[in-house]
């Protein structure tokens, strides 16, 4: 089996292009994943109710979880097939943006979807509180 190997800019370049397009994919794969689990959380009822609290830490924990493995793969995993190190460099930055952009997708998309369905459990992870 023959290993694939990045050697000249163009090939980095349309690397780089394919890992932002990755980011986008798992920040709304995360996101669906997050939104089905806030679903399966039940509410507890009463005056102290934890399940908002448990959906926002399973919403934050599956956002981190995305972006820090989407980063480590990147760098274990395709920047070993870049064979020179300018352009293992240039991938490298790419892939930071790459991965705070998967943050700044998730956060942003989660927190519209959550203001639009203010009163389902996904709305009761959001911080901005409904005032009916």
């Amino acid at each position: 089996m023959k290993r694939e190997v990045y050697e000249s800019i163009k090939q980095v370049d349309t690397l780089i292009g394919e890992t932002y397009l990755y980011a986008v994919f798992v920040a709304i794969i995360a996101l669906a994943v997050a939104y089905v689990i806030a679903r399966l959380i039940k509410w507890k009822g009463g005056k102290n109710d934890s399940s908002p609290l448990k959906r926002r830490i399973w919403f934050i924990g599956i956002g981190l979880f995305a972006a820090i493995y989407f980063f480590l793969y990147n760098i274990m995993v395709v920047s070993d097939k870049i064979t020179k190190d300018p352009l293992e460099d240039k991938f490298r930055i790419s892939n930071i943006i790459a991965t705070l952009s998967i943050l700044g997708i998730y956060i942003i998309l989660g927190g519209i979807t959550m203001l639009i369905f203010r009163r389902s459990k996904w709305g009761s992870i959001s911080v901005f509180k409904s005032n009916n």
